[in-house]
């Protein structure tokens, strides 16, 4: 393989403010990079990582429109005199949204687009295809259109087309936010693989660190766009210090006995393309309750609750509800249901609120003083806050949650915890799909698992059928063993 030299980075003072921002959203930020390096980017959800990624790939601001102060150099000269194209052979992106990121409209196309954007012999495109989706694991998809994949397998396409390029700096903003545990294990594995052919410098953007220690990583501990610790190794001590690292211990109580199901699931079948998702599955969902949803990507999770929505039809069998036709729906990608200019607008989707309601939902939200800005502008997490409070508001007696927990810190999981008891209590039942297995265990009351097998039930029978079954990645105890 041809790669360039090492690439060393110098952040200078740097500052960014969004167009449609009053505050910055990276403050005075220094900091040098040097080749080989591994450095982890954490904080608060909104706290600046991915500006700080974008700003480095000079995305911010010539894709993105911002105010930007201080300077960026790469190997000693700034990125405002390096041409787009040359900084995309020695930085490569890898973005928090993967739709964000494909632009073709097939596997092999997407992974091929950048080496054949760098006008490379076609031998030398098949050959950087070839190894980059085996990387990535993703081999047996080449022939499968884009729009077909599921938010996983769009993410570790995303990162085979970055890696196809070839650069010496990998920049990963949340690589494994969408994959299943297997998946997540199987990126991290990459990760590592770069980090030993020292070849490579990493900078990761992530909430989920204790996979990445063993990389021995240096921390950059981001708040309100400023730097509030550094940490030239991390361990798993520093992590609870610095407030990194959580346990779920919930002893949610048992739920009263009701006379009639909110949801009907019986005998529902339904694929894609002659490929079968769903099999005659059948269960209720009563007042209350939470199921949760695990199993491989591409597995159905996110179908399930499209049919149930009423976005898709079963081939066969029939999905009822009671009493309240509505339902709030939160996607995986938050992106695809936002339609209006700001946020209160967005808020007031259904009908107007008043300004002291508004304040209250952004204050508990963690978007208070973002209510005039453009929803599309905002962080992932803040996305996702937004429009989980939207589905809250509606008061529907049944919420569908696709990974609602993604690009949230731990104060922004407790407070989605805790709205879910607060509605679990008034009797609306809950299907919420999640790879955070631990979260998941301790907060449904019942498991579905959707993979080769399907499997559902109460969870301690759900997860010992997995133990059996030779699934362990999806138990509570293989995933505090992998983060261990």
């Amino acid at each position: 393989m041809s790669y360039v030299n090492g690439t060393r980075i110098t952040v200078d003072s740097l500052s960014v403010r969004y167009a449609d921002r009053e505050e910055f959203a990276l403050r005075d930020v220094s900091e040098q990079i040097d080749p080989g390096e591994v450095l982890v980017v954490s904080g608060a959800s909104g706290c600046g990582k991915s500006t700080l990624c974008k700003a480095l790939c000079k995305f911010i601001p010539e894709m993105i429109p911002a105010h930007v102060e201080g300077e960026i150099l790469i190997d000693g000269l700034s990125i405002r005199n390096i041409r787009s194209q040359d900084i995309a052979t020695r930085l490569g992106l890898v973005q928090q949204d993967p739709d964000s990121q494909i632009c073709t409209l097939s596997v092999w196309q997407e992974v091929a687009f950048g080496p054949e954007n760098l006008c490379l012999p076609r031998e030398e495109v098949r050959m950087r295809v070839e190894e980059s989706l085996l990387a990535a694991g993703i081999s047996h998809l080449v022939n499968r259109e884009t729009t077909t994949l599921s938010g996983g397998e769009k993410q570790r396409l995303a990162i085979a087309s970055i890696l196809a390029m070839r650069p010496t700096v990998v920049l990963l903003d949340e690589p494994t936010a969408n994959l299943d545990p297997q998946g997540a294990k199987a990126i991290f594995e990459i990760m590592d693989d770069l980090r030993k052919n020292g070849k490579h410098t990493l900078i990761v953007a992530e909430h989920r660190l204790v996979p990445l220690l063993r990389m021995r990583p240096r921390l950059l501990l981001l708040s309100r766009g400023k730097v509030v610790a550094r940490r030239s190794s991390v361990c798993h001590k520093d992590l609870e210090m610095l407030g990194l690292r959580a346990d779920w211990n919930l002893d949610l109580p048992p739920l009263p006995r009701a006379k009639k199901a909110t949801l009907y699931v019986d005998r529902v079948s339904f694929g894609y393309e002659g490929i079968s998702l769903l099999e005659d599955l059948s269960f209720k969902l009563w007042p209350g309750e939470i199921l949760g949803i695990i199993g491989p990507n591409g597995g159905g999770k996110t179908t399930l609750l499209r049919l149930i929505a009423g976005l898709e039809k079963p081939a066969s069998g029939c999905i009822a509800r009671d009493g309240d036709p509505g339902v709030g729906f939160i996607f995986q990608q938050p992106n695809q249901q936002i339609f209006e200019r700001t946020v209160r607008r967005e808020l007031e989707i259904d009908g107007l609120i008043d300004s002291e309601d508004l304040h209250h939902v952004l204050e508990e939200a963690r978007l208070a003083g973002l209510e005039n800005a453009p929803p599309l502008s905002l962080s992932l997490g803040e996305q996702r806050r937004l429009t989980f409070a939207i589905a809250l508001s509606r008061n529907s007696n049944l919420l569908l949650l696709d990974e609602p927990f993604i690009g949230q810190d731990a104060k922004n999981v407790s407070w989605i915890i805790s709205q879910l008891v607060a509605v679990r209590r008034h009797g609306t039942a809950t299907v919420l799909v999640s790879h955070d297995i631990p979260l998941v265990a301790s907060l449904c009351d019942r498991l579905l698992y959707l993979g080769e097998r399907t499997f559902i039930g109460k969870k301690d029978e759900v997860l010992s059928q997995l133990r059996e079954a030779g699934e362990r990645a999806f138990t509570p105890a293989y995933w505090e063993q992998e983060q261990g």
